[in-house]
């Protein structure tokens, strides 16, 4: 029974030195991982994420959120327009179009937003 219990401590202590090994090489990859999105540059804030979407159009809006923008910008007798008169009368205004919403982007332009945010060229 005695070489038994040994064979036992031996497999134990292997395998004990092995998960400690397996875990500082874990912690050593969490923490570089930490210092890499350390080092990520950060969005600077609605200018840099308008830039990042792309300028927009008006077209590209539902008609809801072009009478929002009406109504943010104080344009009157905009409740009855359509589509077009409202895209028409806020360019007229001087109004820039917001960028293209995100449901409107495709999976393959939603993943190079992505990559381009994260800082990975394709």
């Amino acid at each position: 029974m005695g070489k038994i219990a040994e064979v036992l401590r031996a497999n134990l202590q292997t395998i004990a030195q092995s998960d400690a090994r397996s875990l500082r090489e874990l912690d050593q990859e969490l923490f570089n991982a930490k210092a890499a999105a350390q080092n990520t540059p950060q969005l600077q804030g609605r200018e840099h994420l308008k830039a990042l979407l792309g300028m927009g159009s008006f077209q590209q809006q539902t008609v809801a959120t072009l009478k929002r923008i009406c109504k943010e910008n104080g344009i009157s007798g905009y409740s009855k327009l359509r589509k077009a008169e409202l895209a028409a009368q806020l360019t007229a205004e001087g109004i820039s179009p917001p960028p293209r919403p995100l449901e409107s982007f495709s999976k393959k332009e939603l993943i190079a937003l992505v990559r381009q945010l994260i800082g990975h060229s394709s």
